[in-house]
Formats: C-alpha cells, structure tokens, sequence
C-alpha cells in the first residue's frame, strides 16, 4: 500500500500532469511588467540528461569556487563558478535522484537503489557507497566528520564521513500517503536537524543519535489521506539561534536552535525550501504564491499571487531580489521589498525545479533539462 501511495503523489505532483485546460487548474499566464534590471548569462553548459522526466529535484552545491551538480543519468560534473570550464566530468552508472552535497573534500549523492556515494572533490573519484533501506531523493549533508542523509522510507542515517560506515540511524514511520520527497537535514555543529512526512522534525545528538527535541509543524486534518498530508519537505533553515521550518497543508514557524521551542508560527502549506535574508523569510507556497514574512513575527509582509499554478520553485535571494523558477523554464526576478516583478527569462522549455544556489555574484540554476546557468543580475543598457 505504501509504495501505491507514493506512486500516487508521483502523479499528483509531477508538474504538468496536474492541469489541463481551461479547468481552474492551469497556470495563470504571464502578465507583462516593466523590467527594472536584466539577467545576464555569464556562462552555461550541460549536465547529462537532467532529470530525464522524473520525479525528483536536483540542485547544485557550490564550494571554494566550483560548482558541482548530478543528473538523473548518472554523470556528475564540477565546473569553475568563473568561466564555466568544466573542472571533471564522471559518468556512473547509477540513477542518481538526490544531489548533490559536498563537504569534507567529498562530492555526495544518493541513488533510486538506495545507496550514498562519496566522490573525490578533486577529481570525481569514487571514495565509497553505502547500501540503505530505501531510495534517496534529497541531498546528503555533511559536517566534515558524518554525513547525514534521509531515505524515502522515514529513516535518518548518520554515516562516517571517510568511510561511509552507519554510525546510527533512527526510523520514522511515514503515513500511508505522502509527498514524493524529503527535506536534507541540517547539520548544526551540535545537532542533526531531520524533518519527516509526519509533520514533525526532530533534533538528534550527532554523535549517537539521541533526541535532543522534537517539534510538530503540522497536525494532520480532515478525513481523506490526501487532506491529511502534513510533509515537511522544506529543509529547515538556520539563522543564528533560530531554526524555520515549513510544511505542506500546515504551518511555516520559527523555532529555538536549541531546545526546539516555538517562537511564532503561521498558516502555510509548502513543498520546496524557503530562503531567509535581511529579518524576511521568503516562501513559495503549494499553490505557487510567493510570500515574504517577517522573521521576528511571522507577520507576512507581502504576496505575489501573479504565478498562481506554474509549480514554481523554493525562492533563492540574490542581492535585493528573490529568483523562483517555473514549470516551463522562465526565471523570475522579484524584488525582496515588495515582491514586484524586476526581470524574466526563459532559459529552457524542461522546467525548473530544483533548488538555485548562489555565491553573491552570480545566481546557479540547474534546469530539469539538463543545462546548468551562471546568471548575473545587471543594470538595463
């Protein structure tokens, strides 16, 4: 029964196959504005065949100047974020659906078998694979000495880092229907930080998986599965002392690094990462409504309604704007104050996704088409 269920929300959630027509479901078209800055293309290039039509997100990770990046065909590639010169390029033969992580001189991914595989930062090198108990299809996080990485079945394992041995894992189990997906856990220095289908996330002892706190995000409700899917797919986010946390057909909220203690919480409902800068978190919602609340208060600040249905991405801050990316390749550029619309592009038909990355001076976007963008935002010639 549980593998029908994700099967279901596979359909459920897989982008084009949720509209047709003319119905109330399609996206909203495009409205005209008037741009205020352009995106400039520094560089592109090409990553395997993307995500080959399936149901996962693949995101970049950026570390001491390149650019690492996966598709779902197996290649793994690492790019100068400067020129865009590939640095290696490896093909494996593995199906690669969550990716990519790096730290600890290590480029991290997990497979549709199950497995975690480290390779050499410098040159692609496989260092180790580890068998789990079920597919992985968010991003590996390491803190130098483990790695940790979440399965589609509730698990949470903590890995060594050199080895890749299981250290300890603890199990969730998930309800019967959920998200096809799950958040990367964040690693703090202290605690691993793991989010889960069930509306929780919970807060772990890295060196032997003890709980240190948990905290419910959302209460499941109404009488069908469908209504009481309450996965926190949306990595939690830390900044200073204060965790934020999202959920699907839940709450976004704000919680104490350390003891997990609530601190606000509002009304939401999200399947993609937030982003937080400058006391505004910012939030793609469900319905693909962009949100900017206020960290101190939750108070929300401002909503732009003007993407509702095009299955845009988990936003991504970059100078005084905020990009999201949609189900049909176009690039939207908001401004952080207002959410007003300040540029656009299209930078291909496949979709985007995954989750952008950026270094300050040029915004990462990989497309579910396989290419991979370095985009700068300039002044209108």
């Amino acid at each position: 029964m549980r593998l029908c269920a994700l099967a279901l929300c596979s359909l459920l959630f897989s982008g084009c196959a949720l509209f047709s027509k003319d119905d109330g479901t399609e996206p909203v078209e495009l409205v005209e504005f008037e741009p205020t800055v352009e995106l400039d293309v520094r560089w592109k290039t090409g990553v395997g065949d993307g995500t080959e039509g399936k149901v996962v997100k693949l995101s970049p990770s950026l570390q001491d100047g390149a650019l690492y990046a996966a598709s779902f065909d197996g290649v793994v590639v690492a790019v100068d974020t400067e020129s865009g010169d590939r640095l290696w390029r490896r093909k494996t033969d593995d199906a690669i659906s969550g990716g990519v992580g790096t730290g600890a001189e290590r480029v991290l991914y997990g497979t549709r078998s199950g497995e975690v595989v480290a390779l050499s930062r410098d040159n692609g090198e496989e260092l180790w694979r580890q068998q789990l108990t079920s597919e992985v299809v968010s991003s590996p996080q390491t803190d130098g000495e483990r790695v940790a990485v979440q399965s589609i079945d509730g698990k949470l394992f903590a890995l060594n880092a050199q080895s890749g041995e299981i250290l300890w894992q603890y199990e969730n189990q998930p309800p019967v229907l959920t998200l096809r997906g799950t958040a990367s856990p964040l690693m703090t220095g202290s605690a691993v930080i793991a989010a889960f289908a069930n509306g929780k996330v919970m807060a772990f002892d890295p060196d032997n998986g003890l709980t240190l706190w948990e905290r419910r995000v959302a209460l499941p409700q109404g009488r069908s599965e469908i209504e009481r899917m309450v996965d926190v797919d949306a990595t939690p986010v830390l900044v200073n002392s204060t965790v934020y946390l999202a959920s699907y057909q839940g709450n976004v909220m704000a919680v104490s690094a350390s003891s997990g203690r609530p601190l606000w919480s509002q009304e939401a409902s999200t399947h993609n990462d937030v982003a937080v800068a400058d006391r505004t978190l910012f939030l793609s919602q469900a319905d693909s409504v962009v949100r900017a609340l206020s960290t101190t208060t939750g108070e929300t600040r401002w909503e732009n309604d003007q993407l509702l249905r095009r299955h845009i991405n988990g936003p991504q801050v970059m100078g005084d704007y905020i990009a999201v990316g949609d189900y049909d390749g176009y690039l939207h550029l908001l401004n952080q104050s207002d959410g007003a619309f300040a540029a656009r592009d299209r930078l291909d038909r496949g979709g985007i996704s995954g989750q952008m990355v950026t270094d300050g001076s040029a915004l990462y976007v990989q497309t579910d088409d396989g290419d991979l963008f370095a985009l700068e935002i300039k002044p209108l010639d």
